[in-house]
């Protein structure tokens, strides 16, 4: 559907193809001529804050690989001495066994010694009271024995005797 005025020289054209690329360029050109040093200075300004995040992001890639570094270094520290002490804990440990091995041995040698003297001990004791009762008995015997020998003058006369040949005898 084309409507034109011939008369006047103006129409409308339904052509949606030219139209649009009619618009376009009437747009780019207003564009170019009026906002190319506003568009520019957008643009430069969009690329120099591109530019300082890259490089505000590469400076904080490289402190956190400094920091990365420092960190592993630490951990390796950490590591050596945590090694270090688990060593002289094995080894103090080792030492307190072998010290309490060595008291506990001595102990027990002690204790052997006093239980073989408690002993020996004991058996003196019992023999010397044994040997004590022994002399108690055979003293009430003799005791008893003279008791009755001296009771009658006969036996009495008779022993003393036997007593007088036996002090010759020597």
């Amino acid at each position: 559907m084309h409507l034109f005025f011939l008369s006047e020289g103006f129409g409308i054209n339904t052509n949606v193809l030219e139209t649009n690329i009619l618009n376009l360029a009437v747009v780019i050109g207003v564009l170019v001529v009026f906002g190319g040093d506003v568009i520019s200075s957008i643009l430069t300004s969009r690329r120099d804050r591109i530019v300082q995040s890259v490089e505000s992001a590469e400076k904080k890639y490289l402190e956190a690989q400094e920091a990365l570094e420092k960190a592993n270094m630490n951990l390796d520290e950490a590591k050596q001495k945590a090694a270090s002490i688990r060593a002289q804990g094995d080894s103090t440990v080792q030492q307190v066994v072998d010290l309490v091995a060595r008291l506990a041995a001595e102990e027990l040698a002690r204790l052997e010694e006093v239980k073989n003297s408690t002993f020996a001990l004991a058996e003196q004791k019992a023999t010397k009271q044994v040997q004590q009762q022994l002399v108690s008995l055979a003293l009430t015997k003799a005791y008893t024995k003279l008791e009755t020998l001296l009771k009658s003058p006969k036996a009495q006369k008779a022993y003393v005797s036997q007593a007088i040949l036996a002090l010759r005898a020597k």
